[in-house]
């Protein structure tokens, strides 16, 4: 869910148990399981099981990996929260956000791209992947045989329809000429008692 909110505070952040002063300067990977606030710099990678809260004069350069984000300040990475991501008005963000929740509010700046998702994908396995990929091959194989196939047919049954049509063909041909020779028999009768005599043949002596 996308909410953009007015300024003002919703969450308690009193709970923080850890916080890096604004004169503090960290470069690495930070880790964490509870609550953290940073006041000052951070260049590197924090992972965290709980809440990250950047600070107003905070600024972080980091790929960031955490359950909830609350930020005041300037952050530049990528981020993957579990829960939520609650960008403040002082807030400026460049870089993208994973997350099933997010909170914008008026003021702050975010530029990049949000993903949301409310339940992490099952990873599969690289045997999963290879099966899949096997059946999906095996699949694409069989239509292609399948495809194959019925073109065979329909070739086949073009062949026996064409050898069907010249038979057809043949056997009117046929018809027609004894229909032909039937009128002929017809104009020319054969000779009667009504014909002229045929003359007689010429003897030797």
């Amino acid at each position: 869910m996308t909410n953009i909110a007015p300024g003002g505070s919703g969450d308690s952040e009193e709970k923080v148990t850890t916080i890096i002063a604004d004169d503090l300067e960290i470069q690495g990977t930070m880790k964490f399981k509870n609550s953290l606030m940073i006041k000052g710099v951070l260049e590197g990678e924090i992972i965290s099981e709980g809440l990250l809260i950047v600070g107003p004069t905070a600024k972080v350069a980091a790929k960031i990996t955490t359950k909830n984000l609350i930020s005041h300040g300037e952050i530049q990475g990528d981020v993957t929260a579990s829960d939520r991501v609650m960008l403040k008005s002082t807030s400026s963000h460049n870089g993208n956000i994973t997350t099933p929740n997010i909170v914008i509010e008026s003021g702050s700046i975010f530029n990049g791209s949000c993903i949301m998702k409310r339940e992490e994908e099952p990873v599969q396995a690289p045997d999963d992947v290879f099966t899949e990929a096997a059946d999906k091959e095996k699949t694409v194989f069989e239509e292609e045989i399948m495809e194959e196939v019925e073109t065979q047919k329909t070739e086949e049954q073009k062949t026996e329809e064409q050898k069907t049509e010249e038979q057809k063909t043949e056997e009117q041909k046929t018809e027609e000429q004894k229909t032909e020779e039937q009128k002929t028999e017809d104009v020319w009768p054969a000779e009667d008692e009504y014909s002229a005599p045929k003359p007689p043949k010429a003897e030797l002596f």
